[in-house]
């Protein structure tokens, strides 16, 4: 895990200095004065003192500090904090954006909640927890609990020292296997379909790896099992196993097998029938954006004497990119916002409790840190709710037609929210 946080790192070269100790040359004869030796003695060990004060820390000094890298409201983590790891979602919590992840026959279940500002991406859109079909195989980035949010993932007491992967339970980023592959640029080639050996003998599709090697991947040829259950999808229709042959460059999702296997779900023999489960998939999340709300933190907060004031608020990234300019140009209406918590869970909101404002400025940030999205609205608002405090999450409503949400989703009092705030595991 530390050579591969440097090599993610490989631009940012090591200043180390290389600095020299030299003998000191020191006037004839002084050597015969034994106060001048103690004098030269001690001059030497304060040099050596500087000079190893100005050496930086140790590589992996620094790999471990971005490793264990501890989450903070109002601050996006530095790139490559916290672990790689990947399973089958087995367990979810869809209204408090959490779940566990499968890794293998005889390990334990790896539970997580996702970071606020924490991605899902399926079929290479835009997300949530809720989208995902149980047990598909997906890779994530982890970190440690966000704080003032240690308790919400219980940790055995045996665990929550040292490198114990069970630590690092708040997820930046969650992907499946088509779009973890295809956002680093791999594919795979098909060698051919062969009958498996072993206690299963279950029929195997074997490829190689096209494109470079991943951090969390699969880089070396391999068998994942296939058979009449998986989809095969070829000009955005259902065909069977005899149209993949060896030779082609394809993308696939996976699931469990048995004996540490994995089995394919869907294999996508071509980019139009792919673009097709992209474009549904992106549809299905501007549906849940548009009647929950835009989420983002507060920056900043204004307060008028007389009531009401000025909010900034940073908007979090691995939305549609349509989502920010539909607030961004607003016009005739104004956007409306509420207080919402860690969860993304709003307080009993309908439309008619968010309070509306007026943009004010709209910032844009090249290359925003992961969890950002780089957009930056200060919104004038006539009412200052409790919520509206540096660090705390809000979502802003923009020009969508307003839907009641089922009532379960909201946060109505404190015994809800204190329930809400720790994960219950099966």
């Amino acid at each position: 895990m530390r050579r591969s946080h440097l090599a993610r790192r490989g631009s940012r070269k090591n200043s180390q200095s290389k600095g020299v100790i030299g003998k000191a040359v020191i006037g004839e004869g002084i050597l015969a004065n034994s106060t001048t030796v103690r004098w030269t003695s001690s001059v030497t060990f304060l040099f050596a003192v500087i000079f190893l004060a100005c050496i930086p820390a140790n590589a992996d000094d620094k790999s471990d500090a971005l490793r264990d890298h501890v989450p903070k409201p109002g601050v996006f983590p530095p790139a490559g904090a916290g672990i790689q790891l990947a399973g089958d979602l087995v367990v979810s919590d869809p209204i408090n954006r959490r779940g566990g992840l499968r890794q293998g026959d005889s390990r334990e279940r790896h539970y997580f909640a996702m970071l606020p500002y924490g991605l899902v991406w399926y079929h290479g859109a835009p997300a949530d927890i809720r989208d995902i079909p149980p047990g598909t195989h997906m890779h994530g980035r982890f970190l440690l609990p966000l704080e003032g949010e240690e308790e919400t993932i219980p940790v055995p007491e045996n665990q929550r020292q040292g490198k114990s992967a069970r630590r690092y339970n708040h997820a930046i980023l969650l992907e499946d296997d088509v779009t973890f592959y295809s956002r680093h640029g791999r594919s795979w080639k098909v060698v051919g379909i062969e009958q498996g050996t072993g206690p299963a003998r279950l029929l195997k599709l074997s490829v190689e790896p096209v494109g470079p090697e991943i951090e969390g991947g699969i880089n070396k040829p391999t068998q994942f099992n296939i058979d009449a259950s998986t989809r095969i999808w070829k000009e955005r229709a259902l065909v069977g196993m005899d149209q993949v042959t060896a030779g082609q460059q394809i993308q696939l999702n996976l699931t469990w097998g048995p004996f540490n296997s994995q089995t394919t779900t869907d294999i996508w023999l071509d980019d139009a029938s792919l673009a097709a489960f992209k474009e549904v998939q992106r549809q299905r999340h501007l549906r849940l954006i548009r009647s929950r709300f835009l989420p983002g933190w507060v920056d900043a907060v204004k307060n008028n004497d007389a009531g009401g004031g000025e909010v900034t608020v940073t908007f979090f990234g691995g939305m549609d990119p349509s989502l920010y300019t539909d607030i961004r140009d607003m016009q005739g209406r104004p956007p409306r916002i509420c207080n919402a918590e860690t969860t993304l869970r709003t307080w009993g909101y309908h439309q008619e409790y968010a309070v509306p404002g007026d943009v004010l400025e709209w910032k844009e940030m090249k290359n925003p840190p992961l969890g950002s999205s780089g957009f930056q609205v200060r919104m004038k608002i006539s009412q200052m709710l409790d919520g509206f405090r540096p660090g705390r999450i809000v979502r802003v409503k923009g020009p969508w037609t307003y839907v009641l949400l089922a009532q379960d989703e909201w946060l109505m009092t404190p015994e809800e929210w204190e329930r809400s705030r720790r994960m219950i595991l099966p």
